[in-house]
C-alpha cells in the first residue's frame, strides 16, 4: 500500500527503507535516547506496553496531521493538540486516558516543549505516562537529561522508528489499515 504526505511532513518524517545505509540507521538510533545506546538497540522499556490512546503535541499542523494519521492507520488511537498548554490540560484531565505522549520540543506560542516536559515531571501520575521527544533542534546530551524520556528522535526521522517505540509502550486498539510484513 502506498500513501502520500503532504511536503511538509516529508521534511520531518523518512518513510523510506534505509535498511541498506548503516550509517543512517546508527545515527537515528543514537538519538533515540537522553543517553547514548549501542547503535543495534532501542532503549530499555519502562514496563510492557498499556491500552490508551497517544497524546500527539507537535506545532506544525502537517507533521501532526501526518503522524496522527500514520498511526492511526496502525491501529492507535491519538489525541493531537497544536500547542503545550492545551495538551498539559488534557493530560492533567484525565492522566490515566493516555499510554504515550509524543511531543515537539520547539512549540510556537504556547508553553514550550521543554516546559511541557518539566511540568510533566513534577506530578508522579503526569510522569509515569511514557515520552517521545520529537526536535528539529539541536539539543545536547546533558541538556536532555533532566527531561528523561523514554525516546528522543531528531527530525528527520524514520516513521518505522517511531513505530517501533511507540510499539514499546502501547497495545494497537485495532489492526489498523497497514499490515506488518
Amino acid at each position: 500500500m502506498r500513501f502520500f504526505l503532504p511536503r511538509a511532513v516529508a521534511r520531518f518524517v523518512d518513510l523510506r527503507d534505509a535498511s541498506n545505509s548503516p550509517m543512517a540507521q546508527s545515527s537515528e538510533l543514537a538519538n533515540l535516547g537522553a543517553v547514548p545506546y549501542s547503535d543495534d538497540a532501542l532503549p530499555p522499556s519502562t514496563g510492557a506496553p498499556r491500552r490508551g490512546e497517544i497524546l500527539l503535541i507537535e506545532d506544525c499542523t502537517e507533521v501532526r496531521e501526518g503522524l496522527a494519521q500514520l498511526l492511526e492507520l496502525h491501529g492507535y488511537m491519538v489525541t493531537e493538540f497544536a500547542d503545550g498548554e492545551r495538551g498539559m490540560r488534557e493530560l492533567t484531565t484525565q492522566p490515566q486516558a493516555f499510554a504515550l505522549v509524543i511531543l515537539d520540543l520547539m512549540l510556537g506560542e504556547s508553553m514550550a516543549g521543554m516546559e511541557f516536559r518539566l511540568q510533566q515531571l513534577l506530578d508522579s501520575q503526569l510522569a509515569s505516562v511514557p515520552t517521545i521527544v520529537i526536535t528539529a533542534s539541536d539539543v545536547s546530551a546533558p541538556d536532555r537529561l533532566p527531561l528523561h524520556p523514554e525516546g528522543w528522535l531528531e527530525k528527520p526521522f524514520r516513521f518505522d522508528t517511531l513505530l517501533e517505540l511507540v510499539k514499546r509502550y502501547v497495545i494497537a486498539e485495532t489492526s489498523g489499515l497497514i499490515s506488518e510484513q
